[in-house]
């Protein structure tokens, strides 16, 4: 719960409680890999509006859509990989994920998500990425995707806070908003799978950088 909901919060000490449940480091890092990628589904679906239509024997999940996100803590130099208390002597580098396959799959689905020019500009996706990883303190990558201010930057970057911190309020009216602002429907889904790929993204590196400073 701490990597999706805090991430900024989460320790080596919390992994290594994990490890001490009986989790080998390969089964620690799918974990993290697991809570990354569902970042990313959860936004799609509450962007989109999907709706599951497979049978579980589950109870449906309501989420409180009245619930407050937890404050994001400022931009500091303790926020920064390299210098918190956790930090190990990689810390300061972007980790992947260790399995080579996973790895290669995670880079491939990146590269095509963030460098892509149609239907979405590198520019937009850059500014989208951006909001999304500092939603997640994801400090240090936020800053190399900074782009000089334009107009209209602003639309893409509320948009992107909004999917990123509080996304079970999304609504269509969300959607209809960067419509009309010219962006076609293609676009649009390109928006929502890069913020909510950051997302997904952000929280793997924090979770395996805690996992490497155990």
């Amino acid at each position: 719960m701490t990597l999706t909901a805090q991430p900024w919060a989460l320790t080596a000490r919390a992994v290594a409680d994990a490890a001490e449940q009986g989790l080998d480091e390969g089964q620690v890092e799918v974990a993290i890999g697991v809570i990354a990628m569902f970042n990313y589904f959860t936004r799609v679906a509450d962007a989109t509006g999907i709706e599951f239509d497979y049978e579980t024997p589950l109870p449906a999940f309501e989420p409180d859509r009245g619930q407050v996100t937890a404050t994001r803590p400022g931009r500091s130099v303790s926020a920064r990989p390299g210098t918190g208390p956790d930090a190990g002597p990689d810390a300061g580098l972007r980790p992947r994920p260790g399995y080579p396959r996973l790895r290669e799959a995670w880079e491939t689905w990146r590269s095509y998500v963030l460098e892509s020019d149609e239907p979405l500009s590198q520019r937009d996706r850059r500014i989208l990425a951006r909001v999304a990883a500092e939603e997640a303190t994801d400090w240090a990558y936020a800053e190399t995707l900074a782009e000089p201010a334009r107009a209209g930057d602003e639309q893409l970057a509320e948009f992107a806070r909004k999917l990123s911190r509080e996304p079970w309020r999304m609504v269509a009216g969300d959607l209809d908003t960067l419509r009309a602002a010219g962006y076609s429907e293609q676009a649009v889904l390109h928006a929502i799978s890069v913020v909510a790929h950051q997302n997904a993204d952000s929280r793997l590196v924090i979770g395996l950088r805690a996992a490497h400073a155990r």
